[in-house]
């Protein structure tokens, strides 16, 4: 089983590969750590004088990003007897840099869809406007934006047979073959516009497919 000094002095050189990397959060959980071990009262002797010379001096390069500047202005000092204290201020720090960085993954997510969305409907319009060139370009904005909005591809592909377009249809229905949830619809909706393309062979392997998952 490994000693607190040995996990204690690990998670301090996690501590500075992050902190070097610019991962604050992670910098800061490293230490949180490091400190738990040491509240333990098992880190002594030499060990926990090496201990508190590096936690001194991951605090003292902390003090200096601007997230820490924001929320303790006069820095956290690393002194003796004032381990607890230290550690409680870094937990306060870590859930506000989690606070942070989630409240920026959700606004980049909204931002994300809303791109998608746009693209979307200006396809849309496009399409029914006849100018195909420009909806297939918002089409595939729209298909870069694609995470797990798994209907978009079958409503790309119903838009186009509407607007007299099989052949475009079968390119988004074949992919959405493959993630849309609806498979049944989409294949039904597929099998339509390999038929309205021409595309006899492509109908007539999907129809057979189709007749033998029902059987």
């Amino acid at each position: 089983m490994k000693d607190d000094s040995k996990a204690a002095k690990e998670h301090i050189a996690r501590a500075k590969a992050y902190f070097q990397r610019h991962d604050v959060l992670r910098a800061t959980a490293s230490v949180i750590a490091a400190l738990r071990l040491v509240l333990t009262g098992k880190v002594t002797g030499i060990d926990r004088i090496t201990i508190d010379s590096a936690l001194k001096e991951v605090l003292h390069n902390m003090n200096r990003v601007s997230e820490v500047k924001t929320m303790f202005p006069k820095g956290l000092v690393y002194t003796k007897g004032q381990e607890k204290t230290v550690h409680d201020s870094l937990v306060k720090l870590f859930l506000e840099l989690r606070k942070a960085q989630e409240s920026e993954s959700y606004h980049e997510q909204l931002k994300r869809k809303l791109t998608l969305d746009k693209a979307l409907n200006r396809g849309r319009r496009y399409l029914v406007a006849g100018n195909v060139n420009d909806a297939l370009d918002a089409f595939k904005e729209a298909a870069s934006c694609y995470v797990d909005e798994h209907s978009i591809f079958r409503m790309m592909g119903e838009w186009c047979m509407a607007c007299k377009q099989p052949k475009l249809a079968v390119r988004y229905l074949k992919k959405a073959a493959t993630v849309d949830p609806d498979k049944r619809k989409v294949q039904f909706n597929l099998l339509k516009a390999l038929t309205a393309s021409g595309d006899k062979m492509g109908a007539a392997k999907l129809q057979a497919q189709l007749q033998n998952s029902a059987q």
